[in-house]
């Protein structure tokens, strides 16, 4: 498990990114090709168990409960934007805003965002401006760095289609109803799977793959991390091996294959870094609590049952 700490570590959140910018030009070098490589074969393989191994009629009840994901998606991410506006940063970490009018001005949008969702008030506004808020923060920061984020946007497109839920001040006020469209639900489900899929695989590449300059500092800062030094592991076959595993979930996750069992992996791994990195982790870590919770009980966007239940939720 300790290794986990390694391939889960957001590194820009703990080491200033600025000194080493992202190589987009190793995406056609051998080692980022080779990791690709074997994130496809783990796609597969996990199609092949998708299709040969059953899941437990107990396991696959949990879908009747889907109806709960809104609400886990609104107090994850609710919490997380008003910790991170507490904190003076725009989501995570890594995107410290300034304390001029335009950094003030974000972090009141994001505040009152993270307040509105936790309410479960005017939800669908609250998701609409916190995508755009992201699009604006791409001028203070960088395209890279809030397209790290997009799983925040897989939320906020999540509640804009399915509703916040009838666990919300919009239930009272009649107003938490979904997109009215059949597909609505599998919509919902799908570009939030997808959304986190593409995050954790982006990360792979901007933190890791594609800048193992950037990994090395953050080793060169903490080297326990390289918890297979002692083995003769050397810092950058481990920032591959790092950089590969994180390429390969997020692979898996975007093929939509065994995504439970994976939910389920990823709570524990994420879990294990906070021991490390403490509140500012799991701050930055939440809204990917809220996507592991909903995506671990309704992993089917098809399910006639996970359709139902968002239906019924809103």
């Amino acid at each position: 498990m300790p290794f986990v700490i390694g391939i889960l570590a957001h590194v820009k959140w703990f080491t200033d990114p600025r000194a080493h910018p992202t190589q987009y030009g190793l995406l056609l070098s051998a080692p980022v090709i080779a990791a690709f490589a074997l994130a496809i074969g783990a796609a597969g393989l996990a199609y092949v168990i998708q299709n040969r191994v059953p899941e437990p009629g107990a396991i696959r009840s949990l879908e009747r409960y889907a109806a709960t994901g809104p609400l886990a998606l609104r107090i994850a991410l609710g919490i997380a934007l008003i910790a991170a506006a507490a904190a003076n940063w725009l989501f995570v970490p890594s995107l410290v805003l300034d304390r001029d009018p335009i950094g003030l001005t974000l972090r009141a949008i994001e505040a009152a965002c993270g307040l509105s969702l936790l309410a479960g008030l005017l939800t669908r506004y609250a998701a609409i401006v916190l995508a755009l808020l992201g699009i604006v923060a791409m001028v203070p920061f960088s395209i890279e760095s809030i397209l790290e984020q997009v799983h925040i946007l897989g939320i906020a497109v999540f509640l804009f289609i399915a509703g916040p839920g009838q666990v919300s001040l919009d239930a009272r006020r009649r107003a938490a109803r979904s997109i009215e469209h059949r597909k609505a639900p599998a919509a919902a489900v799908n570009l939030l799977r997808i959304a986190m899929g593409f995050g954790i695989a982006y990360g792979a590449l901007t933190e890791k793959l594609l800048d193992p300059a950037l990994a090395q500092a953050l080793l060169d800062q903490s080297p326990f991390l390289n918890v297979l030094r002692p083995l003769g592991l050397s810092d950058p076959v481990f920032i591959w091996l790092a950089g590969a595993t994180e390429l390969v979930i997020g692979v898996v996750i975007l093929s939509g294959q065994i995504t439970r069992p994976v939910m389920a992996l990823g709570f524990a791994l994420f879990t294990v870094t906070l021991i490390v990195f403490g509140i500012p982790e799991l701050i930055g870590h939440l809204p990917y609590y809220g996507i592991m919770f909903t995506l671990f009980i309704s992993p089917d966007a098809d399910s006639w049952r996970v359709q139902r239940a968002l239906r019924r939720a809103a």
